[in-house]
């Protein structure tokens, strides 16, 4: 095991797929005394690749210019666009609005609020939060990030990802985030962080995922003009996690454990025989299906980095 000190987080870099189950095995709770966290309110988030980036999906692609503007408030603005056509396609299919009411409509959705202009730290709007966990769950790109209270949903994210894409060279993360760290985050009453859990009722995903968000709240001088790091894939002034428990000095609150990705198939595996997999965390018919082609993907996967 490899230990670095990264830009407000540790990372653990392993090289035996042994190591890795016994740091998220549930039981055994070493990450607990890793980050010196007696409560282990611990929300985890996997991802197929190491190098990336806390980055909410809102972010990581470059707007097209011709449709807003290059600043914060024109990417939110293009977030309530596609929220507002999300409830009209829903409106389409008959499908159910979580929390939807005449008043909700008439109060968010009928127009923007130019209040982002003035305080970034304004959007999203709380009544929103329903909504945006909805919506991000069926794609829509939002400011909120997938995390979960289990470390092997998390894990079998980031394995299956890595099956997905096929690539067997590098190395997989799992997040870990304390969350009884999240109030030093937010010093004298300015929110700079909010841990979402939204109800769970219409919306089963969530629930079977034990599934909650973060939202990393914006602070960007009015006027600024984004700049979008294509290396990275994000724009080099919005503001991550791991930066903001940087900037504010707290340790050991983020964590990295990162493992070669050729342990992906081994690690499914090990998700599956905890009824952590594709059927279980995918409702309906849905899961059903994901599970039937995920089980060709990996044997294919398996034959590929033999």
């Amino acid at each position: 095991m490899k230990e670095e000190i990264q830009c407000g987080y540790k990372e653990l870099i392993l090289e035996t797929y042994e190591d890795f189950i016994d740091l998220i095995r549930p039981d055994l709770q070493q990450i607990k005394q890793i980050l010196n966290c007696p409560d282990y309110k611990l929300i985890y988030r996997g991802q197929a690749d190491r190098d990336w980036l806390l980055n909410a999906s809102l972010f990581r692609n470059k707007p097209i210019n011709s449709i807003i503007a290059n600043d914060y408030s024109g990417i939110c603005f293009m977030n309530w666009v596609q929220l507002k056509a999300f409830i009209e396609g829903c409106d389409l299919n008959a499908a159910i609005v979580p929390f939807d009411s005449y008043q909700f409509r008439k109060e968010l959705m009928t127009e923007f609020s130019g209040k982002v202009a003035f305080d970034p730290r304004s959007w999203p709007d709380s009544r929103l939060f329903e909504l945006i966990a909805y919506a991000q769950h069926y794609g829509v790109p939002t400011e909120f990030l997938d995390w979960s209270w289990s470390s092997l949903v998390a894990s079998y994210f980031a394995a299956s990802q890595v099956v997905e894409i096929g690539e067997n060279k590098g190395y997989m993360s799992i997040w870990v985030f304390d969350t009884e760290k999240r109030n030093l985050l937010n010093p004298q009453n300015q929110m700079n962080f909010e841990l979402i859990e939204v109800p769970r009722g219409l919306n089963q995903n969530i629930s079977s995922q034990k599934g909650c968000f973060t939202l990393v709240r914006q602070d960007i001088p009015r006027g600024s003009t984004l700049t979008y790091d294509d290396n990275f894939q994000r724009f080099k002034e919005i503001k991550l996690l791991n930066e903001l428990t940087n900037e504010k000095k707290i340790e050991n609150a983020l964590l990295k454990i990162s493992v070669p990705k050729r342990f992906a198939p081994d690690i499914l595996s090990y998700c599956s025989a905890y009824s952590i997999n594709a059927a279980t965390i995918f409702r309906g018919v849905e899961g059903a299906a994901i599970y039937a082609k995920q089980s060709i993907s990996i044997e294919e996967y398996r034959n590929k980095i033999l």
